[in-house]
């Protein structure tokens, strides 16, 4: 097999069988550009297994659909969806999977560079050169990338992502909640904290607020 293969494979057998994602449409799938062109890795995976959850939840791949509007690649990268929140921090991505506290994996750029969005804070960090190279990460330490204990301890379903407050960034927390909510809702309130924390040094104590 190729290395593609063996990713794919390996990727597939994390798959959780709750959500069984719509069939692929290459219309939706345009919203990646040449990440997602004819035969790219990306491409060939949405195109065996539309998108899904994996890792017991911890992982949500987007599909290249129309519906629903949490899993496809289109409605979740539009400005109505939730970026708005964001301003200018979400700016030159491209979404394509998220893990269970709403931290988004994208596109940086046209070299195909994978980043993750800090949810929380909207701070992009560096995490794969390569689409490839991020299923690989994923499949040798899945811990390193993805909440799998918390996602153990709290089950999600589909649609719903697990947020935390106060926020995860708050280090010295003695009572943390941590519960299901809609993914887009979710991600609409981080917007909201990630615009006021935007430029503060570390440990700058801040009072957050959130719009209903």
């Amino acid at each position: 097999m190729s290395s593609f293969d063996a990713c794919l494979s390996a990727l597939l057998e994390r798959r959780d069988g709750r959500f069984i994602p719509p069939l692929f449409g290459a219309m939706e799938a345009a919203v990646l550009g040449a990440s997602a062109g004819e035969g790219t890795p990306h491409r060939r995976l949405l195109e065996q297994s539309n998108g899904g959850y994996f890792f017991g939840g911890a992982l949500h791949l987007f599909g290249a659909c129309a519906e629903p509007s949490w899993h496809s690649l289109a409605a979740w990268n539009s400005d109505g969806a939730w970026r708005a929140c964001y301003g200018e921090l979400a700016r030159g991505l491209v979404f394509f999977a998220e893990d269970a506290f709403g931290d988004q994996f994208a596109y940086h750029g046209r070299g195909g560079e994978v980043v993750v969005f800090e949810a929380e804070l909207g701070r992009v960090q560096a995490i794969a050169p390569s689409f490839l190279d991020w299923i690989d990460a994923l499949i040798e330490q899945p811990d390193a990338v993805l909440p799998m204990e918390q996602v153990a301890a709290q089950p999600i379903q589909p649609g719903q992502q697990l947020y935390a407050f106060p926020p995860l960034f708050a280090a010295e927390v003695d009572d943390r909640r941590c519960g299901c909510v809609d993914a887009l809702e979710a991600m609409r309130s981080r917007g909201q904290l990630a615009l006021q924390l935007h430029g503060l040094a570390p440990g700058t104590q801040v009072q957050l607020s959130v719009e209903e």
